[in-house]
């Protein structure tokens, strides 16, 4: 602490005893290694790690652990844009579908807490959705929403999506549609 002299009332100001033993006290337990480590690993997004990456999570609601769908099926209904195979480079959909949980690191799950965060404040727009879409997927390729005029929109990927990213799209309600708007997800791959 700072002046630490201060909190001492006048009536043991004078004592060399209890003046070192507090000044002693003081130098053991400064808070302000403490604080910094607290700022560095929880409260700054920037270089927040492990536990204080889960918080902000939990702040913005989203879980650092994903279900990934580990199989692309070929389907009808069943199959999403991003989710089916081709016919002929896929089994036919039983019914079931493999998933496994995937813990996010903690530069992943940073990102997806700055998109998440970036969906609770937006307007909705197309503008809104496209600066999500950068901030998701940066140095990734091209990725856009389109406003396909009929109460639907359009995410569109030029690029292929990691079953990851599959379910950051898909599952992980990171990216917004406005009420009352059909979804669909594209991949553009060539």
């Amino acid at each position: 602490m700072e002046n630490v002299q201060q909190t001492v009332i006048s009536q043991y100001a004078s004592s060399p005893t209890i003046c070192t033993l507090i000044d002693a006290w003081n130098q053991c337990i400064d808070p302000g290694a403490n604080i910094d480590g607290f700022y560095d690993l929880v409260w700054n997004v920037e270089t927040a790690r492990g536990y204080g990456l889960d918080v902000w999570g939990r702040i913005v609601g989203i879980s650092r652990v994903l279900t990934i769908t580990e199989d692309l099926f070929w389907g009808f209904g069943e199959a999403g844009n991003t989710s089916a195979a081709p016919f002929g480079q896929g089994p036919f959909y039983n019914g079931t579908v493999s998933t496994a949980n995937y813990s996010l690191g903690d530069d992943a799950l940073r990102i997806l807490i700055y998109a998440k965060a970036m969906a609770n404040i937006t307007n909705g727009s197309v503008i809104g959705l496209n600066a999500i879409l950068m901030t998701l997927f940066a140095g990734r390729g091209n990725a856009w929403v389109a406003d396909n005029g009929d109460m639907t929109m359009t995410y569109s990927f030029d690029f292929q999506l990691t079953p990851v990213e599959i379910s950051i799209v898909e599952a992980s309600g990171v990216l917004p549609r406005p009420a009352g708007v059909a979804v669909a997800y594209r991949m553009e791959v060539s």
